[in-house]
């Protein structure tokens, strides 16, 4: 997912340096979002013909947001006389090019049937409800569930309800419905109850809860979710944006110069007005942003070890297949490591450097003789933790890559003479007798090979390696 998340970072650093999603730069963008998508309107770039014909005008919540034609759900269920084929309604599509959304506007009183038709006919399983009921004293939206012990019919549709609150924002109905006495089919409602009208929800986290519940429920079906709210406009452009660039970051999608200014104008093309205000487009972005920092977050160690070590991540370290070679340029050891034999016992025996003076001959301080041969006798020499319990989980420092060193299983590596069976460390890096012995003559360490640099937890005896050598 590194693509993707190399796009969400640029996108935070933009961001950012506009002043973040409460700078001044959201708003000259969404003025130009409002002027563009006005001039769609006046131009007469996208038509709105069926929402402005007599028979379906009373069908419009509002007499000014009418769907746009071209994507206007067409419903053909029923034709009887007062239920034709319209309702406000269009469809909005997802990453991969398909009808994902549909945004619709509340139900009035007379097209509770036709929500229905709709539910019914494009086999939606999951309706998101961006509003409430009543509002500052006015009907946004009319109740399309039926009440606890109480079925609800609306026409032909036989409506049983079960509730449950998500959480303080969130509530979750269970709706059971029957048309025409066929095998009853199964939906759920999430209803945000604390969205204030053309306003913005004080915990956007609780969005993103409710979408991800949202797509949980949904699992691989390929049916729309049904997103509104009152106008199915404003809040219910935010719903649907928030699924799609989650969308987008789960399907590894997200392009290098994603923009939400761009997507709420694509948006604005498939139904008017979608993200109404400049508050819910400052909102988006806060969403947006903490959508992203979330998967950063969670991707660290990975995204860590792309970025700044440009190596591979492997989840199994022991599948990397990497040649044996332990050699010195410089004065500076590199040490690489064969995978060791997949179920191998790894003993709890350390590496110890010497910090020594140099040995006697021809020996090189920096442990290799003068015809390049590693001195491992003066290198390092082996110890085991006191006692027989299972030694420490690993540490890893936050942000590293993991270091796992499998064993060499017994095989020698090119250059150097087989290590010595014991061999005591120098005074200067003694471990102290409460926390290690020695290996003594003759004693088989319960292992298939030493990896030179292995740790087992955090020894308290040997000192970390010299400055100059550097990680694999």
């Amino acid at each position: 997912m590194s693509c993707s998340l190399d796009s969400a970072r640029r996108f935070l650093d933009s961001l950012e340096a506009r002043g973040g999603w409460e700078g001044a730069a959201l708003e000259g963008e969404f003025s130009d979002i409002r002027a563009r998508s006005a001039s769609w309107t006046t131009d007469h770039v996208f038509s709105t013909d069926a929402g402005s014909r007599p028979e379906n005008i009373r069908k419009n919540r509002y007499k000014d947001v009418l769907p746009y034609d071209k994507t206007r759900v067409i419903l053909s269920l029923l034709q009887e006389e007062g239920h034709g084929d319209y309702i406000n309604g269009n469809f909005i599509r997802g990453t991969d090019g398909r009808q994902a959304y549909i945004a619709t506007q509340g139900p009035l009183p007379h097209t509770l049937m036709d929500f229905w038709r709709l539910v019914w006919e494009f086999g939606v399983k999951v309706i998101l409800m961006a509003c409430r009921e009543v509002e500052n004293g006015r009907n946004k939206c009319e109740c399309y569930w039926a009440q606890a012990q109480k079925p609800l019919q609306i026409g032909h549709f036989f409506i049983t309800l079960r509730e449950t609150q998500l959480n303080e924002d969130i509530r979750l109905r269970t709706l059971q419905v029957t048309f025409q006495k066929e095998i009853p089919g199964v939906y759920t409602s999430l209803q945000f109850v604390s969205w204030p009208d053309r306003g913005v929800p004080e915990h956007p986290e609780h969005v993103l809860v409710m979408v991800e519940e949202a797509r949980r429920i949904q699992g691989p079906d390929f049916s729309p979710l049904c997103i509104h709210c009152s106008a199915g406009c404003g809040r219910t452009g935010v719903l649907c944006i928030v699924d799609y660039v989650r969308q987008l970051l789960l399907k590894q999608k997200i392009p290098s110069n994603f923009s939400l200014y761009k997507v709420v104008l694509e948006f604005r093309k498939q139904r008017p007005t979608a993200v109404q205000t400049e508050e819910q487009y400052r909102f988006l972005h806060q969403i947006v942003t903490i959508l992203f920092n979330k998967a950063l977050r969670n991707a660290s160690p990975h995204y860590q070890n792309l970025k700044e070590n440009c190596a591979p991540y492997y989840d199994d370290a022991v599948s990397l297949r990497t040649s044996l070679a332990l050699r010195s340029t410089e004065g500076v050891l590199r040490s690489i490591s064969e995978p060791r034999f997949p179920g191998s016992a790894m003993a709890d025996t350390y590496a110890v450097v010497q910090k020594g003076g140099a040995a006697s001959g021809t020996r090189a301080r920096s442990g290799v003789d003068v015809d390049g041969d590693v001195d491992v006798d003066t290198l390092y020499s082996r110890v085991a933790r006191r006692g027989r319990g299972p030694p420490a989980p690993a540490q890893d420092t936050p942000g590293d890559c993991p270091r796992v060193y499998p064993s060499l299983e017994g095989k020698e590596p090119p250059g150097l003479s087989p290590c010595p069976a014991a061999i005591d460390p120098p005074s200067s890096v003694a471990p102290t007798p409460s926390a290690y012995e020695d290996l003594a003559d003759g004693v088989q360490a319960q292992t298939g090979g030493l990896g030179f640099n292995l740790r087992i937890g955090k020894p308290k005896g040997p000192r970390d390696p010299p400055a100059e050598w550097t990680r694999v």
